[in-house]
């Protein structure tokens, strides 16, 4: 036998585990669903597939812990289990063999933060935080510090993060507030005792990616599901407070959903969090943000506006109603709701009610602004330069 003939056969198979794996996720998520939106949600099932399939690919099949890169795991055009729409995602593939340093500009996004987890995504629940840190608790990472990080297993001067004794993955979260001002991050990742060029590539670490990306796709498939069931089962009332495990340390997760009629609104109200950030936005039934970068479908802290009694009140509705707390449907009669309170002080749970679209004003206090047309365009404009500035797609 040739050696093409000797891989030939381990290609097919490879092939089909991989397909299988797409089959299984396509079915789960396009299938099951209400069918109020024209099968909208079916199609956003296959996309989501395709996804989950695009970031096993940059993750589990081009990721080398011993020459990482810091990637975009998650991007507008790259979104799994409902990622914050304040926030850009670095991921890179890490072991505790190696040591690796980080270094560049921090930037000045509001929070900045970065986890080391024990394990591979791949295999999740088999995943845990090794250690993580922020700018809130650490003045290392600070805004506009020029950072130097060090990962490794023994303990190290100056900013040190430890690793896993095997396989692990890092994760950097910038979380932005004022979308206008803040800065991204200009960093990069290195291998300590890297040599260059790296080795030839060779068959094994191609065939072990492949099935990590199977893997990869089934498991989030499987958390995807579960989770999405538990905000449709949630009392339509109130978003209920759960956990969920490996995310965004330190985060209270507020998740529910809304149905809201063409010619309804839904009103969300609760007391303003005493928390160094918050935030909340809509998302469809695959466990994505609705297109945040040219609707306003989120607001955060410091974009809401609090009312004099100290309370933050929303409209979600199909219609613009005018008002500065208003998030955008986009046409769907049936989404998410998602809220983050980060090392909060207080943990209000949020009311919701449904009411007629044209009685809104009456359900809000009269000092309510109004937000004219030309206002609005300026706000949604402002919304899509801000996801070039932050370089939320894969710029």
């Amino acid at each position: 036998m040739t050696k093409k003939d000797e891989i030939a056969p381990h290609v097919e198979e490879l092939t089909e585990l991989y397909l299988s794996a797409f089959r299984e996720s396509a079915n789960r998520h396009c299938q099951g669903w209400h069918n109020e939106d024209g099968g909208a949600t079916a199609m956003e099932g296959l996309r989501q597939t395709f996804r989950l399939a695009n970031a096993g690919h940059l993750m589990h099949l081009e990721g080398d812990p011993a020459y990482p890169l810091l990637i975009k795991n998650q991007s507008l055009q790259r979104q799994m289990q409902s990622p914050s729409v304040d926030a850009v995602y670095h991921w890179a593939p890490i072991h505790g063999d190696y040591s690796y340093r980080i270094r560049g500009k921090r930037g000045s996004a509001h929070i900045f933060q970065v986890a080391v987890y024990e394990g591979c995504s791949s295999r999740y629940p088999d995943f845990k935080i090794v250690c993580e840190r922020d700018n809130t608790e650490d003045d290392a990472l600070a805004a506009d510090k020029e950072l130097d990080i060090v990962l490794s297993k023994g303990k190290r001067d100056g900013t040190w993060f430890q690793l896993p004794d095997g396989p692990g993955e890092l994760y950097i979260r910038q979380y932005y507030y004022d979308w206008d001002t803040e800065e991204p991050a200009d960093l990069w990742i290195e291998r300590e005792g890297a040599t260059y060029p790296p080795p030839p590539l060779n068959v094994e670490p191609i065939r072990e990616g492949v099935k990590r990306v199977a893997g990869w796709i089934n498991v989030q498939t499987n958390v995807y599901k579960n989770y999405v069931q538990s905000y449709l089962d949630s009392d339509p009332s109130q978003l209920p407070a759960i956990s969920i495990p490996g995310a965004f340390e330190g985060t209270k997760y507020l998740n529910g959903h809304f149905r809201c009629g063409t010619d309804e609104a839904v009103i969300m109200e609760l007391e303003a969090p005493r928390a160094p950030y918050w935030g909340f936005q809509l998302g469809n039934l695959q466990w994505e943000a609705f297109d945040y970068y040219v609707r306003q479908t989120s607001l955060n802290g410091h974009q809401a506006h609090i009312d004099e009694d100290g309370m933050f009140r929303c409209v979600i509705s199909h219609r613009d109603p005018g008002v500065p707390n208003w998030m955008d449907t986009g046409g769907r009669p049936l989404g998410l709701i998602l809220g983050r309170y980060f090392k909060s002080e207080t943990a209000p749970t949020p009311q919701l009610r449904v009411v007629p679209f044209d009685d809104v004003r009456d359900h809000l206090p009269n000092t309510t602004p109004r937000i004219s047309e030309e206002q609005r365009q300026q706000q949604l404009r402002g919304r899509l330069i801000s996801a070039h500035r932050r370089r939320c797609s894969d710029q």
